[in-house]
């Protein structure tokens, strides 16, 4: 009887009532993809950064991010609800993996890809654009 009852407190075990948050597939900084994510261990940001090509940086609060729309795997619109409503459009290549990071809150920046580097290949993904526009 006993070994019944250690059996069935061994099936519930505090490891597996609390899961670890979301990891990336793969370490976005060490494959050179256009933005970085939380690594193993690390808290989650409260905000995250869109670095454009020109230098510019624009960082936003995840608490403002009330929609992600995911046409295709080169297209993602993210609605914004702060002090001002604003759309953000990013548009690139394989950028699957990037939705589900930001839907979790585990992206730190992201960034625009130089139009000159032709080093990055056609399979990896890329950001090609970064747009912000203020909703009406």
């Amino acid at each position: 009887m006993s070994s019944m009852m250690a059996r069935a407190f061994d099936d519930q075990r505090r490891e597996q009532l609390f899961r670890p948050r979301p990891q990336p597939a793969n370490q976005s900084s060490a494959t050179g993809t256009s933005w970085q994510s939380v690594r193993n261990g690390e808290m989650p940001p409260l905000m995250f950064q869109l670095r454009f090509r020109d230098g510019r940086i624009t960082s936003f609060a995840y608490s403002d991010l009330r929609e992600i729309r995911f046409r295709d795997a080169g297209f993602i619109q993210l609605g914004l609800c702060g002090m001002s409503q604003r759309i953000i459009t990013i548009e690139g290549r394989h950028l699957r993996e990037l939705v589900e990071l930001l839907g979790n809150g585990l992206v730190y920046w992201l960034q625009e890809a130089d139009e000159r580097d032709v080093e990055t290949p056609e399979t990896s993904p890329c950001i090609t654009a970064l747009i912000i526009e203020d909703a009406a």
